[in-house]
């Protein structure tokens, strides 16, 4: 005998558009990015080195630019992803974490502090999943 009380409940999902998937793994690897620089300014010697820049030092500028640049685009990405025609958004979703995931990878071959490996880790595994996930972009969004 099959009663309402034998049923567990169902508890209630709704389909998340692909657009906010995607914007919600940008902002999750852009805290994982911010969280990675701030730990970093306690590694010993981090500070010290900081200290010592100058202005003036050859290059220091584009350095800091450069650094600023990078770091800006998971930032403009959350809301390119939100208001681009999906045919765009799908390919810029595609090759910048693509770019990010060799990035992330090469500048960190040589690293031996936890943290780092496993922020970096985490960048690429959330930078795979907005590969995926834009790769998997629903066909009927395409068409609008």
């Amino acid at each position: 005998m099959n009663t309402t009380k034998d049923i567990p409940p169902s508890f209630e999902d709704y389909k998340i558009n692909v657009k906010l998937k995607i914007s919600a793994l940008w902002i999750a690897v852009m805290f994982c990015y911010v969280y990675g620089d701030y730990i970093q300014v306690f590694v010993p010697g981090i500070m010290s080195e900081a200290l010592l820049v100058s202005a003036d030092k050859e290059g220091i500028q584009f350095e800091f630019f450069a650094v600023a640049l990078l770091m800006s685009i998971p930032s403009v990405m959350v809301f390119l992803t939100l208001v681009l025609k999906p045919i765009i958004n799908r390919r810029l979703n595609i090759i910048i974490p693509s770019l990010f995931v060799v990035l992330l990878v090469s500048l960190n071959l040589d690293t031996v502090w936890g943290f780092y490996l496993y922020l970096t880790g985490l960048e690429v595994l959330l930078s795979l999943m907005t590969i995926w996930h834009a790769w998997k972009w629903p066909v009927s969004e395409l068409e609008s």
